[in-house]
């Protein structure tokens, strides 16, 4: 009788390490899941939108292409640092694998995150609209305005709008290699800007003054490149940065010949100040005069 017992508990104990060992083999051979999923996350982002893959979700052992920016994902945090996107990975803090546009992964039995991944803007980086940027103002600021009361009690502010820029981006290429100024003997009111952060309003006012098509600020007000249209005719003081942190880096492919400035010099019915991009010296001449031409925007 106890002899049966053994046989019986053995039969038992080899019947119980087949269905285990059963059981295992099945696991290694992973199932097809179609609830494997990959999204993206924006990381801190401030405008724009994350990609949505159309092709998700996958099965496991699926190829997986990762997306660009398509959704023209932006950041600029708290502090005024504006940053670019430079692709993605699969932690927030950029520590485990990178994923750039166009590459493609494996996916596993896990659903995959990838984070957009971000770095501050320097000089001589490519800015949003594809062009170098060239000024760094250090910090974000608005535009000066008037506060508006609400109708009816005068008490509540109506929020404005304005702009809030703190980089300076110059067009990859020249606009023109000749264009004259313009508007010879007509002095144009408020074009007489210098500084850095005038030469939107400068162009905006010549073209208000001087409807001749053509012209070096006309160019740039009517430009529309790398998605943007609010590109201006830089000022005097504006050009120089052009010339210090582009030119004089070897960036930008720009002449050493002569480039206009949006700003007209006092008494300017005739003359307005260009920059001469050899000699590094500024200098006004006669707005009938043509000179090369280079947009400018801010962001």
């Amino acid at each position: 009788m106890k002899s049966k017992k053994i046989t019986y508990f053995r039969y038992f104990s080899l019947f119980f390490i087949i269905a285990v060992l059963l059981f295992i083999a099945g696991c290694t051979g992973v199932t097809v899941s179609s609830t494997v999923t990959t999204t993206y996350n924006g990381n801190g982002s401030t405008a724009g939108t994350v990609p949505v893959d159309p092709a998700s979700p996958y099965e496991y052992g699926a190829t997986v292409t990762v997306l660009g920016n398509t959704g023209d994902l932006i950041r600029i945090n708290g502090g005024g640092t504006s940053y670019y996107f430079i692709g993605w990975n699969t932690k927030a803090d950029g520590s485990a694998s990178d994923q750039a546009e166009g590459s493609t992964f494996t996916i596993g039995v896990s659903n995959v995150i990838l984070y957009a991944q971000w770095t501050p803007y320097v000089l001589r980086d490519i800015g949003p609209a594809g062009g170098y940027i060239f000024y760094d103002k250090g910090y974000y600021s608005k535009a000066d305005f008037t506060i508006v009361k609400a109708e009816g009690n005068g008490t509540v502010p109506i929020t404005p709008t304005y702009d809030s820029w703190r980089y300076l981006e110059a067009a990859p290429s020249n606009q023109s290699t000749g264009a004259a100024w313009g508007c010879v003997n007509t002095s144009i009111w408020g074009a007489d800007g210098i500084a850095v952060g005038t030469g939107k309003q400068n162009t905006i006012d010549i073209e208000a003054g001087c409807t001749t098509s053509g012209t070096a600020a006309d160019i740039c007000a009517n430009l529309s490149l790398g998605g943007y249209s609010d590109w201006f005719l830089p000022s005097i003081d504006e050009l120089y940065f052009i010339y210090m942190n582009l030119k004089g880096y070897g960036v930008g492919g720009f002449a050493s010949g002569s480039y206009w400035s949006s700003s007209e010099t006092e008494g300017g019915g005739y003359k307005a100040w260009g920059q001469g991009f050899g000699s590094g010296i500024k200098y006004n001449d006669y707005k009938g005069h043509t000179k090369r031409v280079r947009a400018v925007r801010a962001f």
